[in-house]
């Protein structure tokens, strides 16, 4: 068994922040948007239509405030809970994973576990497709521990890498 005990609020907006600018999702809804905002700046040019010119910068700064609502707003809200400011610890083990504090026991079989992806800092532990654990790497008290949880999920699930889909 593997156990972690951090603060989840010190995690919690970088964790969310790294899963965002991981995740296909993210990438392929801010890329539509960015060729969007290009064609109407190039039909701008070509038509000299200035209502072109303010859609695009209205799609911009929409644009804008979905990445900042997304990647640092409502992180920050998270991680400013008083519930989330407490002592976590966060149990690997071979039947379940449980993540645990002073007035909080969730815990999920790892048949209900639906994947584990990994980032250079994180590792996210999906309850369901977008609900998930953040694992913080840098509480690995040592390789040993690191490659210790590797060994219990890759017995259960295959740590994927890259693009969260």
């Amino acid at each position: 068994m593997v156990e972690l005990t951090f603060k989840l609020s010190d995690y919690m907006s970088k964790g969310i922040r790294d899963y965002h600018h991981h995740s296909l999702r993210f990438w392929i809804s801010n890329g539509i948007g960015l060729a969007v905002f290009l064609f109407e700046i190039i039909f701008y040019w070509m038509t000299g239509t200035t209502s072109l010119l303010w859609i695009g910068l209205l799609l911009l700064f929409v644009l804008a405030l979905s990445y900042v609502g997304s990647c640092y707003i409502r992180p920050m809200r998270f991680s400013s809970d008083k519930r989330y400011s407490k002592l976590f610890t966060l149990s690997i083990g071979d039947e379940e994973v449980s993540l645990n504090s002073e007035d909080a026991n969730s815990q999920a079989k790892w048949e209900f576990i639906r994947k584990v992806w990994e980032t250079d800092k994180f590792f996210y532990v999906f309850l369901d497709k977008r609900q998930f654990w953040i694992v913080p790497r840098d509480q690995f008290s040592d390789k040993g521990q690191e490659d210790l949880f590797r060994q219990i999920v890759g017995k259960h699930q295959k740590i994927q890498t890259g693009l969260i889909k």
